[in-house]
């Protein structure tokens, strides 16, 4: 049984409280609320926001101009075009934009609880692990011009309960990093220590210069890569947001043969208190002896994806990116890291031109979205490498090594005036291919030089599900109507595998670790709090390569006005 970890009825209680809380809030803050809808500002469109989200969904449903979706966040002039377009959907954002040149954002508030152990994705800087988690942010926004600046810091605090973990043979804080395989090669830890862990983080912040033909600035707010709604390869908001500089095209650019959107980035990631890698913050190579001294506790990175939109075929986005890992060594930045995102494609060319460190760690993706205003849909896919190829032959004869993909569609059931609703469906897959068989596959989002992964202060960048083999999918339904939204989610998380795929086959019954769960969602609108709660119910089975463990997952957020 998904919930034998628990009472029938102590869930039932759990889950009818929980139910009473929402209504009751409901009525005290929502009453009517057709006509006292809150305000939005810009601090409300984030990247893999609740609105960013609702603008996509106008945007399949025809009420929102075709726009790509694969580069994020946006900046003022883009969610302005957007928001004060949705004049006829269900939120009706134009009423509700606030864009004075000085806007205070709401405070928001959240408090998430696990029942057995940590859970959550996509939730930026907060990390949520066993018990309570409570969660603060607020900020404002400013303009003049083109030149924009916003402030929105956020706070968290888990009560972080024990729990058993995975051992991985490390002594001291290392000891709660990545359990088994991966230990010394990632810094993604499976609980931050043995006390409450909080953090204060710079959240949504940033100081960018946009016009419509330009785009530039620093910032350390989350990025999103890629048309994925839940699971993208690159980068989503799955971590806390790095400090970064970017510049990029402010619209698509016309070609003729079509339009060309595009964004560069060069950025610092930190570790976290628990990571394999110790010691001085610089990397350090003895020539010598061939070996690395230190791995650097700081690691830089820079990227750049381009969209195209090509002529005569509406809401057709065509997408490639890159994201490097760099080492950080005594001369960086140099000018070589400042073109990192224009390195040649293939290793073979790479030695050709005398860089055979291979210190770097390299991933690729190239990714499609298609929307279809007139019949509410829309399909994207992505197609994402960790290792960097050695030539154009190995590409066409080993695609697999070392492969991740992504697919995904979302439909409009039902598009009436005063609501509308939508199915959406989403997977990733980078478990162990079928070419393990014949080649060495080194699994993603992990680096045998620099060993801390792909990761930020101990969080993934990219997908969520995992590191090394791993895989998720997601089928939700979604209703929005004019005061309110309500989720019905389905998932399963490969978290992790193991065993001798190549000789023996799966002979252990708990060589994969899989979640399912089921989760319910309901936000609400008012005048002064707009409020929310989401509640999911899960079995991980073979939790760590052992037995079965339920969690239930219970969330509260409310936003407060102060008008």
């Amino acid at each position: 049984m998904i919930l034998r970890a628990m009472t029938l009825q102590g869930f039932f209680r759990i889950h009818r409280a929980c139910n009473v809380a929402v209504i009751c809030l409901s009525l005290v803050f929502a009453e009517k609320v057709s006509a006292q809808q809150s305000r939005l500002t810009m601090l409300d469109f984030s990247t893999g926001s609740e609105m960013e989200d609702y603008l996509r969904v106008m945007q399949i449903a025809g009420k929102v101009p075709l726009y790509p979706w694969s580069i994020r966040g946006f900046s003022r002039r883009e969610i302005t075009r957007l928001a004060t377009a949705d004049s006829t959907g269900p939120w009706k954002l134009r009423d509700r934009f606030k864009t004075s040149p000085v806007t205070v954002g709401p405070l928001r508030l959240g408090a998430i609880f696990n029942s057995a152990y940590p859970y959550g994705a996509n939730d930026g800087p907060v990390w949520a692990g066993r018990g309570l988690t409570s969660v603060v942010s607020g900020g404002f926004a400013t303009a003049l011009g083109p030149i924009s600046v916003a402030i929105d810091p956020l706070a968290f605090r888990a009560n972080n309960t024990a729990f058993d973990l995975l051992p991985n043979g490390l002594p001291g804080p290392e000891a709660f990093n990545q359990g088994g395989t991966y230990a010394n090669y990632v810094d993604l830890p499976q609980r931050f220590g043995n006390s409450p862990y909080s953090r204060v983080d710079p959240g949504a912040s940033s100081v960018r210069f946009d016009s419509r033909f330009l785009t530039f600035g620093v910032s350390t707010a989350n990025e999103w890569i890629g048309p994925a709604t839940e699971y993208p390869f690159l980068l989503s908001d799955n971590a806390p947001g790095f400090p970064h500089l970017f510049l990029g095209t402010g619209e698509p650019l016309n070609i003729w043969i079509g339009r060309l959107h595009a964004r560069l980035m060069w950025g610092k990631l930190y570790r976290s208190d628990y990571s394999p890698v110790t010691g001085p913050s610089q990397f350090a190579f003895d020539t010598s002896a061939g070996k690395v001294i230190n791995a650097g506790t700081i690691r830089l990175a820079a990227s750049g994806e381009g969209v195209f939109l090509p002529r005569g075929i509406p809401g057709l986005e065509l997408g490639v990116a890159r994201f490097f890992h760099v080492p950080n060594t005594a001369t960086e930045p140099s000018s070589d890291f400042w073109t990192k995102p224009f390195k040649v494609l293939f290793l073979k060319n790479e030695q050709a031109q005398g860089d055979i460190g291979g210190f770097d760690n390299q991933l690729a993706s190239i990714f499609f979205r298609w929307v279809f205003p007139h019949s509410g849909l829309e399909v994207f896919g992505e197609r994402g490498f960790e290792d960097q190829l050695y030539d154009l032959r190995d590409l066409i004869l080993d695609l697999d090594h070392e492969r991740e993909y992504m697919l995904g569609f979302q439909k409009v059931l039902r598009n009436p005036a005063d609501h509308i609703e939508v199915l959406r469906a989403e997977l990733v897959n980078y478990q162990e291919p079928g070419l393990a068989r014949d080649r060495v596959e080194g699994g993603i989002y992990y680096h045998s030089t620099l060993r801390q992964g792909h990761t930020n202060r101990g969080q993934l960048l990219g997908a969520s599900p995992g590191v090394g083999w791993a895989a998720a999918s997601t089928l939700s339904w979604t209703r929005y109507s004019s005061a309110s939204r309500t989720t019905a989610t389905l998932r399963r998380i490969v978290r992790d595998q193991r065993g001798d795929f190549q000789t023996t086959g799966i002979i252990d019954p708990h060589s994969s670790d899989v979640i399912v769960a089921a989760g319910l969602e309901r936000m609400r609108f008012g005048r002064l709090v707009d409020i929310g709660a989401t509640i999911q119910a899960m079995q991980d089975f073979n939790r760590n390569f052992s037995k079965d463990v339920a969690n239930l997952n219970l969330q509260f957020t409310a936003r407060l006005h102060a008008w």
